[in-house]
């Protein structure tokens, strides 16, 4: 077997365990929504990134310290960007297909304001992150990351209140707490090992066909780590879980736009190419051009399919 295939297996291995986890998160994180008496906004924007962002945060680490610092900096501050581009130009218009597509089955609900609030603030907040390349001083590096960190504290907050999860009598539902428990560490298991496995797939394509490390970050590592959010979102999308399925991949958004650039710009040299800056622009105006479209249409959901354009537009000025 050549060092081609076999990447390429790992690559596919990888992302095989991610699906797998995906789907036993799912249900998982629906019953701690149903536990916690959380609003559907908040289990799909706060609770489930904590899980899905997990295989990205191992990239990121694992390119920190296995990588090297320079060519690991650039596969973490790809990561970094990458996600959220990637997630809103192909996650979002997958989602809103799907909804589109059950919409006979079950009636689009309203989407909630605070998800389209989530895209604008995301939108702003993106670019935050540039700011320490053009400046590259300790102080300014510290000062964006405690930023970012806030940022994400006043993001939580706005969605922090308590509703009724919307439950409905086809859902399923975990009553043995010990089987949540045992489900929680399964699904992440799969995580944790799905993402290693992709990392050393990645990496080893890398290094056999040369192309741009920067691009495979931005491009192919999201393909692979955004699998669990998309799917999860997916499943809700399909059970007419409007809030739960648009709140997933905003919420994972979020992360990569506050939390995750705070720890490369700490802990790597953050180097970031002009690819890299056309994506967060790219990022930025169609997360606020389509959250104040949804925030005044609000069961649009077929706007977010138009996501796709800015991975268009990023591929035309890269070839």
């Amino acid at each position: 077997m050549s060092s081609s295939l076999i990447s390429v297996s790992e690559v596919a291995a990888g992302i095989v365990m991610l699906i797998a986890s995906s789907l036993i998160l799912t249900i998982a994180i629906e019953e701690i929504g149903k536990r916690g008496k959380f609003s559907e906004s908040f289990t799909g924007a706060i609770i489930s990134p904590i899980f899905t962002a997990m295989p990205e945060l191992v990239v990121i680490v694992l390119a920190l310290v296995l990588v090297g610092k320079e060519s690991g900096s650039e596969i973490a501050a790809g990561t970094i960007i990458g996600e959220p581009f990637m997630v809103s130009a192909i996650g979002f218009p997958v989602v809103a297909v799907t909804l589109l597509l059950t919409s006979r089955k079950h009636k689009i609900d309203e989407i909630n304001p605070l998800l389209s609030k989530t895209l604008i603030y995301m939108g702003l907040v993106f670019p935050i992150m540039l700011i320490p390349f053009f400046f590259n001083l300790v102080v300014v590096r510290v000062a964006v990351a405690v930023i970012l960190v806030l940022l994400y504290i006043v993001f939580f907050r706005l969605v922090g209140r308590k509703e009724r999860f919307e439950e409905e009598a086809t859902d399923i539902r975990i009553r043995n707490g010990a089987l949540l428990v045992l489900m929680i560490i399964a699904g992440v298991a799969f995580l944790l090992a799905g993402s290693a496995i992709l990392v050393r797939g990645i990496n080893s394509l890398y290094l056999l066909t040369g192309i741009n490390q920067e691009l495979i970050t931005i491009l192919l590592v999201p393909i692979g780590t955004i699998v669990p959010e998309t799917v999860n979102a997916v499943i809700w999308a399909a059970r007419g879980k409007t809030s739960l399925a648009i709140g997933a991949v905003a919420g994972e958004e979020m992360y990569f736009a506050t939390f995750f650039p705070a720890l490369g710009i700490l802990a790597s040299r953050w180097y970031i190419t002009t690819n890299g800056m056309v994506a967060v622009l790219l990022t930025s105006v169609f997360s606020i051009v389509i959250g104040l479209t949804v925030y005044k249409f609000k069961t649009a959901a077929y706007i977010f399919i138009f996501f796709i354009v800015s991975l268009i537009i990023f591929l035309l000025f890269v070839y």
